[in-house]
């Protein structure tokens, strides 16, 4: 019973509310093999480093900039990892899937700005400390550092995010007078609703049902119950602490940045990355935007489901109407864009390609017709399925 509810809880765990996997240790990095699909110098374009303060000046963001060889200006894309404490090039297990993207679409005449989150790397200062809202006044000191560089166009400036890392884009865009938004395996429901659905794929992947599959949603209400309390209350960090010392042990996910001990793992689940996740908002995430919008997701995502979340965020842009829509599901790949099997997030680091070769080309086909103009009007949809 403890192994199901590891296995169990380990997915619906491990970014509650938006079903976001961390894949990248900020204390611990395990060498392995760099997959083929990995760019090797020497590169057709400038690489150079980057180091911005924060909008508050509480902490510096270091990242990668490439630009293409040649006349300017050229349009320009921020990339936005995953949830979690992620390096610039969302590596793991050999992947460094944002450096492939970021080859891919430099090569094509894009400048690419990637960078640490906040605690990895050249980036300084705690991400688990960071709420959502901190993340994306990052990702707006980064636009604005592109857009005082004379090689690039401040008029064709995108942002470019994955999973979390979509939601704080488009929550970017609406301060950094974005020219689009590419929105990948985006969370599209309420953050506890996010986590309920979770909940719910993994009882039905492991074929849980009756008495079981009752006392995981007991367990579950008993959790949120706990975690969506006053996150400043000492009674909420003591009930959690002894829910984590009893029954929710188990939840204690895996990765090496978490700690071990009931009391660190409360503090960070109380803290404002994660509550962060708990309160997530779709609605208000995605409803103020008004630039061009491709929303692109994989059929075997298990994290966050395309006929759930995909749709969600379509039905919020159709409903506001201001935005030209473009919408791609993919059938093969999983919730990281690869080309995958079950889609499962065990199988990851088991997978050859960092980065689907059909997902790159939908981006850099979009980019390119946004940046260089589009016959399409304001409040054209196109979806492909």
């Amino acid at each position: 019973m403890n192994r199901v509810l590891m296995t169990l809880t380990i997915a619906i765990m491990s970014a509650v509310g938006v079903g976001l996997f961390v894949l990248a240790d900020r204390r611990e990095v395990v060498a392995e093999a760099p997959k083929s699909q990995t760019p090797v110098a020497p590169f057709p374009y400038l690489v150079e480093e980057f180091a911005i303060d924060s909008p508050d000046q509480a902490v510096i963001v270091g990242g990668t900039l490439t630009i293409p060889e040649g006349n300017g200006p050229f349009p320009a894309i921020a990339l936005l990892s995953v949830a979690g404490p992620n390096d610039r090039d969302q590596s793991f297990a050999g992947h460094k899937g944002f450096m492939v993207l970021a080859d891919r679409l430099t090569r094509a005449g894009f400048a690419v700005a990637r960078y640490d989150d906040r605690g990895v790397g050249a980036s300084t200062g705690d991400y688990f400390a960071a709420s959502w809202r901190d993340l994306a006044d990052d990702a707006v000191a980064v636009a604005e550092y592109l857009r005082a560089d004379p090689r690039i166009d401040g008029a064709r400036i995108f942002y470019a995010g994955m999973s979390q890392g979509a939601a704080i884009g488009a929550m970017a865009a609406t301060h950094a007078d974005a020219a689009g938004v590419v929105l990948m395996s985006a969370p599209g429901l309420q953050g506890e609703d996010a986590l309920r659905q979770q909940l719910e794929t993994t009882i039905s992947l492991l074929n849980i049902d009756g008495q079981r599959a009752a006392r995981f949603r007991a367990f579950f209400d008993e959790y949120v119950a706990i975690v969506g309390g006053d996150p400043d209350a000492r009674e909420t960090r003591d009930r959690l602490v002894a829910f984590l010392q009893g029954p929710g042990r188990a939840l204690i996910p895996p990765y090496r940045f978490l700690p071990r001990d009931a009391a660190g793992l409360a503090d960070i689940l109380l803290d404002e990355w994660y509550q962060s996740n708990l309160r997530f908002e779709p609605a208000a995430a995605y409803g103020g935007l008004t630039t061009p919008v491709l929303a692109i997701g994989g059929g075997k995502d298990v994290v966050a489901p395309p006929n759930r979340h995909l749709r969600a965020i379509e039905a919020i842009l159709e409903k506001q109407g201001r935005v030209k829509l473009s919408v791609q599901e993919f059938p093969n790949l999983n919730h990281l864009l690869m080309p995958a099997d079950s889609g499962l997030p065990t199988e990851y680091a088991k997978l050859s390609t960092s980065f689907s070769e059909d997902a790159i080309a939908m981006i850099e086909s979009w980019l390119t017709s946004n940046a260089h103009g589009s016959p399409d009007g304001p409040d054209s949809s196109t979806r492909s399925d």
